[in-house]
């Protein structure tokens, strides 16, 4: 099995990095004419180191080079973020110098685990000085990663110490376990340019997910679509490129002026993108400032810079060493992964403030809730399992259901591991589905959902005594939870089951609820219902009974819903029977004729074509009859 390892180079500039890389590959990673003449990095310089151990081990050894400038530090930080084994690089010369100690405390920050340090330019100095300085060096790493790291000696130029490095280098690698990655593609941007013949090219360090040629993928946060024409990795075209890998890719689909440092290429509909970001922030020690809400930063993963505020949860100010929970705010949206590794720096002067990882992206609105509750959530979600991880998202999601699409791309799980994390959880009853592998609640959710609907019920069925039962997009509408039909349906459904709530004809009651009338009104409803089945066929308009009987509203529409009345117009009511007594009259009509006319049919039930022609069309709409022109025929409905 292949085996893909990013090395990056980190110290001081003018320490040897570049010169160190050439003695180990032969590759100038210094590219730039300007880099060139001024002799110092400006950009990212990549190279691969491959011999005969590394081929027999299938090892990819991927570099990345970075400047040693402080004013080029945020280029070193689009490299640092997929750093596997760091070589910091010091002069024997100079000893550890400040930018020694930025990037330290940036790959330190970015999670770095694996270091060999490189004391470089041993031809400069004696012996004495060289112990002299790996003593210095052990004082500034301790309490670092890098604390327990090798120290190798090496001349660049003279090629002292180069094979031994090289040994050094791929046996680390070949001890080394590959970083847990997730599982959907990630890849960010560092470098986009165009090549005769081939056009856009853009490179990067896959973080995860495999690449294929031919794949059609998605470029955020533009959510443009774009094709893998091919791929280039160490030197190689390549049918495939796995997770650890520098890569350049030719595609199409996209113009190169559409594309800049720190996009990211992943599947289409992978990922969430947004402004808005909470995470754990870890200062460093050294700072010789406070922290406050609001203050302005720069954001710092993967390959992405961009500007933003950040506010602090639970405090006003933090202090240097300190770890805090926080949300971002960024000037543009991101498209990041849980967990994602990030590096802030300070406004102005650009100083790095410490860093941390994502645990929620695009949180859901905080504005209820304590400070306390948020930064316990936080804490939870960073030491959980992976399924405790999917079912905190399912439950801090506050006013809704969640999605499997939204929790994809939270998670960033495959469709497959997520189901199965899913299944478990709805198994242990932790959360219920409510639309087949689509939607999900929380039992703690739940349970406050189903106290509100019964509530809302209860509430209704005591205010409005006459009416069957709430309807069910009035009861949507009241509840302080977002729920689609389906999702109501689902929920409601457990309600029936529990014999809580009951319905008929689409009008939810509690399940005790049963409309009373009093003697008075039992009274005028006998008599109402007396007068409509008496003019069978040509009943008084509803204005008229209630006017004549001074009957409520309410009392009238009860009659409606409890099926003594049907409606056919706003004013025009008929008593039930007239449906019976209808069919009766025209299968004895059918049986002796072809065809009807509404004038025929006036004078059969002895009413007018006002009564007529509503009734008729309400047997047309029961296919009691069947029309055609201007007349009706027997209908799939009236059995002659």
């Amino acid at each position: 099995m292949q085996k893909n390892i990013i090395i990056g180079t980190a110290g001081h500039i003018d320490h040897g990095k570049s010169t160190l890389i050439k003695a180990l590959t032969g590759d100038e990673t210094d590219r730039l004419d300007q880099e060139k003449a001024r002799g110092i990095s400006i950009e990212n310089g990549f190279s691969h180191l491959e011999n005969e151990k590394t081929r027999a081990e299938n090892l990819k050894l991927g570099i990345v080079d970075v400047p040693g400038h402080e004013k080029f530090v945020n280029k070193m930080l689009s490299a640092a973020a997929g750093v596997d084994l760091a070589l910091i690089v010091v002069a024997a010369d100079e000893g550890v110098m400040p930018q020694t100690k930025e990037h330290l405390a940036i790959l330190d920050l970015m999670g770095v685990k694996k270091a060999i340090i490189v004391l470089t330019k041993i031809d400069l100095v004696d012996r004495e000085w060289l112990q002299l300085i790996e003593l210095d060096l052990r004082d500034h790493f301790k309490n670092s990663f890098a604390e327990t790291a090798e120290v190798i000696r090496v001349s660049s130029t003279k090629e002292e110490g180069i094979n031994e490095l090289k040994e050094l280098i791929i046996k680390t690698a070949l001890r080394m376990d590959q970083q847990q990655r997730s599982e959907i593609i990630y890849f960010p941007i560092d470098r986009v340019f165009s090549l005769k013949g081939l056009g856009t090219v853009v490179t990067g360090t896959l973080f995860s997910g495999q690449l294929k040629a031919e794949d059609e993928l998605s470029l955020y946060p533009a959510e443009k679509r774009l094709k893998i024409k091919s791929l280039e990795s160490h030197g190689r075209e390549e049918q495939q490129a796995n997770a650890g890998s520098r890569v350049g890719i030719n595609i199409s689909g996209i113009d190169k002026s559409e594309i800049k440092r720190g996009d990211i290429i992943a599947e289409p509909n992978s990922l969430l993108k947004s402004k808005f970001f909470e995470g754990e922030l870890r200062l460093v020690e050294n700072l010789n400032f406070t922290v406050k809400n609001g203050d302005q930063i720069h954001f710092h993963t993967a390959a992405l810079e961009t500007r933003g505020r950040i506010y602090l949860y639970n405090k006003k100010k933090a202090f240097p060493g300190e770890k805090v929970y926080i949300t971002l705010i960024l000037e543009k949206a991101a498209a990041l992964v849980f967990k994602q590794k990030f590096v802030l720096r300070r406004n102005s002067p650009l100083t790095t403030i410490g860093g941390g990882e994502i645990l929620e992206l695009d949180p859901p609105p905080r504005r209820k809730i304590d400070d306390s509750r948020i930064v316990n959530k936080l804490k939870e979600l960073k030491n959980a399992s992976l399924k405790r991880v999917v079912e905190l998202f399912i439950e801090n999601n506050q006013n809704e259901p969640v999605e499997i699409e939204s929790l994809k791309k939270k998670t960033t799980l495959k469709y497959k591991s997520l189901k199965e994390i899913l299944n478990e959880l709805t198994a242990e009853e932790k959360i219920l589905e409510l639309i087949t592998e689509k939607s999900y609640i929380h039992q703690t959710k739940l349970k406050h959902v189903e106290r509100k609907i019964l509530k809302i019920v209860s509430d209704y069925n005591q205010k409005y005594g006459l009416k069957p039962g709430i309807k069910k997009e009035e009861l949507r509408s009241r509840l302080d939870f977002k729920l689609k039909r389906k999702e109501l349906d689902s929920l409601l459904q457990l309600l029936y089951n529990k014999e809580l709530l009951k319905e008929k004809n689409n009008l939810i009651a509690h399940s005790s609820f049963q409309i009373k009338l009093s003697p008075e009104m039992k009274e005028i409803k006998d008599k109402v219902i007396k007068k409509y089945k008496k003019h069978l066929f040509s009943p008084p308009t509803r204005t008229e009974i209630i006017n004549n009987y001074q009957l409520e509203e309410e009392l009238f529409n009860y009659l409606e819903n409890e099926g003594f009345l049907i409606r056919l117009s706003s004013e025009l009511y008929f008593h039930i029977s007239v449906l019976a007594e209808l069919k009766k009259i025209l299968k004895d009509y059918f049986r002796e004729n072809e065809s009807l006319a509404l004038a025929e049919f006036r004078d059969l039930i002895g009413s007018s074509r006002r009564y007529a022609l509503p009734l008729l069309e309400k047997m047309d709409q029961i296919k009691v009859t069947k029309r055609v022109e201007d007349h009706r025929y027997s209908g799939e409905n009236l059995e002659i």
